[in-house]
C-alpha cells in the first residue's frame, strides 16, 4: 500500500494525457477488490483537504496555499479499506477544473470524464451555493456523451444506460454559509441538492434555450447517476492563516462543526462507495483497474471517444489471459511442491493433481470474465491436461529409473556368479531360482519404488528368461519330465502375471477415468456457481437501477414533467424484461453444453457425461 500518493495520470506538455508506468505497474499488484474513490471541482476548492481525511492522515496530497493549481492530472493513492477487509481504497485526486493557467480546455473534459469512468463514487466539490452558475461549472456532465459511449454502436438510449456503469454522485458544497429552509421550512442537504436540480418549465421566465441549458445539465445528472448526496461544510476557520496552513494545523484550530461534517462525509464514503465492477458483474481488482486506466486514457487520448463495450473487450481479453497464465502456472507450482517424485502409488500422484487443479479452477473461475466462447477455458483445460500428463509421465519415468537402479544393485551377486559359471553344474538351476526369488523377496520389501515397481520386475524377469532356460536345459541333475513339469510351471506363472498385469493397467486406466470425471464434476459445478453468482449480481443491478429509474419517474410526475417520467417509465419497462431474461432457468442447460462442449477439447466424452451425472445435471446436456 501507499504512504503517499502517486501521479496516475499525467498531463504532457504538448496537451496529451497519459498513464505513469510506474503508478500502473504498482496498482497492478494489488490483487483485492478496490472501491474507487474520485474527487472532482474546480481549482482551490479544497478537493485535497477531503481526500486526505478519506486516507486518514493529515498529509498526503499536495493541498497548496496560493491561488496557483497545486494537483496536474490524476493523482492515486491506495490504502486498506477501513471498513471493507480484504479489500483496498483508492482515491484518485484531480486536476482542478477551470484552472486559468492551462489554455486547452478539452483537457477538463478529459480528466472530469476518466474519473467517472474509473470510479465507483465520484465526488463533486464546490463551493458556498448550488445555484445556476454552480450547475453551469458542471457542464462536464452534458460533454460526456459526446466522449463516452456505452456500446461499440449507435444506440439512441445511450445515455439511458449510463447509470448502470456510473459511480454514484456526491455533491460537496464548501464554505456554506446559507440557511438550510426553503419556502420558510428546513430542509436536509439532500432535499437542497434535489430541489436544485428541479428543472424549469420551458413556460416559465427565461428564453427558451436558457430553460433547455437550464434542464440539460440537471437531467444529466439525474439520469447519469443511479444515486445522488449532498454534504454541505461550513468554513473550517475565519483564521486565513490557518486556512492556509491547513495540512499543518491541528485539528483543534478548527471548527467543530467543519470536523464533524467532514467525519460524516468520510463515514458515508467507508459505508457506502461500492466495489467498482465492470459491466455489472465482475469485481474489479488493483490489476483490473489498472487496466481499465490504461485503455481509458489510450482511448480518450487518441480518439477523443471511450467506448465502454470495446474496453470490457479488451479487459475481458488480457483478463483471461491472466486467468489461464496464474492459474496453469498455479497448478505447475503446486504440484512441484507436493508431489515427492516417485509417489508409491498412482492413487497418491491422483489426488495431489485433484487438489492442485480443483485449486488452479478457482483461481481461473474467479479471474476469467466474459469468457463467452470459452476460448481462454479451452486454452486454460488443455494446458492443465498437458501439465498433468507430463507430471505423470515423469513419475512413472523416476519410478522406473529407481527400481532399475534398485534390481541392478541387488542382481549384482547374481550376475557375478553367472559370470564365473556358478549355475553351470549339476543343482544350478535350482540355485539360480533360491537367488532370482532372494532378490525379488528384497525388491518387494523396498519401499517407495513407485508406480512401475511391478512392470519393472516383470520386465527384469524376462530379461533373465533365456539365461534361466540354459541353465535349466544344462542341469544334468533334473529330469527330462522334471524339465517339462518346471517350463509349464513357468508358462503358467507367465500368464497368471500377463493376466495380473492387464488387470492392473485396465484399474489404473478406470482410475485416470473416475479422476477425470470428478475433475468435470468440479468444472460444471464451478461453472454454474460463477453463473449463479453473476447473475446474482446482475440481478441486484437491475433492481437498484428499477429503482432508481421509479424514484426519477416520480419525482418528475410530482412537478407535472409527464414526458421525461414516461420515458423513465419505458426504461423500467426494458429493465424489469431483462431481469425476467436473467431470473430465468433456462441458462443452466446453456451453461452446462456450453462448457462441455469445450471440455471435450481435452475430457473424454465418458469423462463429460460422467461427471454430469455425479452432478446430477445429465438430463441438461440432452436439451
Amino acid at each position: 500500500m501507499m504512504d503517499r500518493p502517486v501521479c496516475l495520470i499525467e498531463n504532457m506538455p504538448d496537451g496529451r494525457i497519459q498513464v505513469n508506468a510506474s503508478a500502473i505497474a504498482d496498482l497492478s499488484q494489488i490483487r483485492q477488490p478496490v472501491v474507487v474513490v474520485a474527487i472532482v471541482g474546480l481549482y482551490r476548492t479544497g478537493k485535497s483537504y477531503l481526500m486526505n481525511k478519506l486516507a486518514g492522515s493529515q498529509k498526503g496530497f499536495d493541498l497548496g496555499a496560493t491561488v496557483q493549481a497545486q494537483t496536474k492530472g490524476i493523482w492515486m493513492r491506495c490504502l486498506p479499506h477501513p471498513t471493507k477487509e480484504g479489500h483496498t481504497l483508492v482515491l484518485l485526486d484531480t486536476e482542478g477544473l477551470g484552472d486559468v493557467e492551462k489554455g486547452d480546455k478539452k483537457n477538463d473534459t478529459w480528466i472530469f470524464c476518466l474519473s467517472v469512468l474509473l470510479s465507483s463514487a465520484l465526488v463533486y466539490n464546490s463551493k458556498a451555493v448550488i445555484d445556476e452558475d454552480a450547475i453551469e461549472k458542471l457542464h462536464y456532465v452534458g460533454e460526456m456523451a459526446e466522449l463516452i459511449k456505452v456500446k461499440s454502436k449507435d444506440n439512441e438510449d445511450d445515455e439511458a444506460e449510463y447509470s448502470g456503469h456510473f459511480p454514484i454522485f456526491i455533491w460537496a458544497v464548501r464554505d456554506v454559509t446559507l440557511k438550510l429552509e426553503f419556502n420558510g421550512r428546513p430542509i436536509t442537504e439532500d432535499e437542497y441538492l434535489e430541489n436544485a436540480l428541479k428543472p424549469k418549465d420551458i413556460d416559465s421566465q427565461g428564453s427558451s434555450e436558457t430553460v433547455e441549458r437550464h434542464n440539460q445539465y440537471r437531467d444529466c445528472i439525474r439520469m447519469y447517476f443511479k444515486s445522488r448526496k449532498c454534504f454541505m461544510f461550513d468554513l473550517p476557520t475565519g483564521d486565513k492563516d490557518v486556512l492556509q496552513n491547513m495540512d499543518d494545523v491541528s485539528e483543534e484550530k478548527l471548527s467543530p462543526t467543519f470536523m464533524a461534517q467532514t467525519k460524516k462525509f468520510c463515514d458515508y464514503i467507508y459505508n457506502q462507495a461500492d466495489v467498482k465492477y465492470v459491466d455489472n458483474t465482475h469485481t474489479v481488482t488493483g490489476e483490473t483497474l489498472a487496466t481499465l486506466a490504461t485503455t481509458y486514457t489510450n482511448a480518450i487520448s487518441s480518439s477523443n471517444i471511450a467506448c465502454m463495450e470495446d474496453v470490457v473487450a479488451n479487459i475481458s481479453v488480457a483478463q483471461n489471459t491472466a486467468a489461464v497464465k496464474e492459474a496453469t502456472q498455479h497448478y505447475g507450482d503446486k504440484m512441484e511442491e507436493k508431489v515427492k517424485f516417485p509417489t508409491e502409488t498412482l492413487d497418491q500422484i491422483i489426488q495431489i493433481s485433484e487438489e492442485c487443479e480443483k485449486e488452479a479452477l478457482k483461481i481461473f473461475m474467479k479471474k476469467s470474465f466474459k469468457d463467452n466462447d470459452h476460448q481462454f477455458y479451452k486454452q486454460y483445460g488443455a494446458i492443465i491436461e498437458q501439465k498433468k500428463s507430463e507430471f505423470f509421465k515423469r513419475n512413472d519415468l523416476e519410478s522406473r529409473t529407481h527400481c532399475e537402479k534398485l534390481l541392478k544393485s541387488l542382481s549384482k551377486e547374481l550376475e557375478d556368479l553367472v559370470e564365473q559359471g556358478a549355475y553351470v553344474h549339476l543343482g544350478g538351476y535350482q540355485k539360480f531360482k533360491e537367488e532370482m526369488e532372494r532378490i525379488e523377496k528384497k525388491y518387494n520389501n523396498e519401499p517407495r519404488k513407485g508406480t512401475k515397481a511391478e512392470e519393472v520386475l516383470q520386465d527384469f524377469k524376462k530379461s533373465k528368461e533365456m539365461l534361466r532356460v540354459t541353465i535349466m536345459k544344462n542341469d544334468e541333475a533334473l529330469s527330462e519330465q522334471q524339465k517339462k513339469i518346471e517350463e509349464e510351471k513357468v508358462n503358467k506363472e507367465k500368464l497368471e502375471q500377463q493376466r495380473r498385469m492387464e488387470e492392473s493397467r485396465r484399474k489404473e486406466e478406470d482410475r485416470k477415468l473416475e479422476h477425470q470425471r470428478r475433475i468435470m464434476e468440479e468444472h460444471l459445478r464451478e461453472a454454474l456457481e460463477k453463473e449463479e453468482e453473476e447473475r446474482h449480481r446482475l440481478h441486484e443491478q437491475l433492481q437498484s437501477l428499477m429503482h432508481h429509474k421509479a424514484r426519477e419517474s416520480d419525482k418528475y410526475k410530482s412537478q407535472g414533467y409527464e414526458e421525461p417520467a414516461g420515458m423513465y417509465q419505458e426504461q423500467i419497462k426494458d429493465l424489469r424484461q431483462r431481469q425476467e431474461e436473467v431470473n430465468s432457468p433456462n441458462w443452466r442447460p446453456l451453461v452446462v453444453t456450453g462448457l462441455a462442449a469445450a471440455a471435450s477439447f481435452f475430457f473424454p466424452p465418458s469423462a463429460l457425461v460422467a461427471g454430469a451425472a455425479l452432478l446430477g445435471v445429465t438430463q441438461l446436456l440432452h436439451r
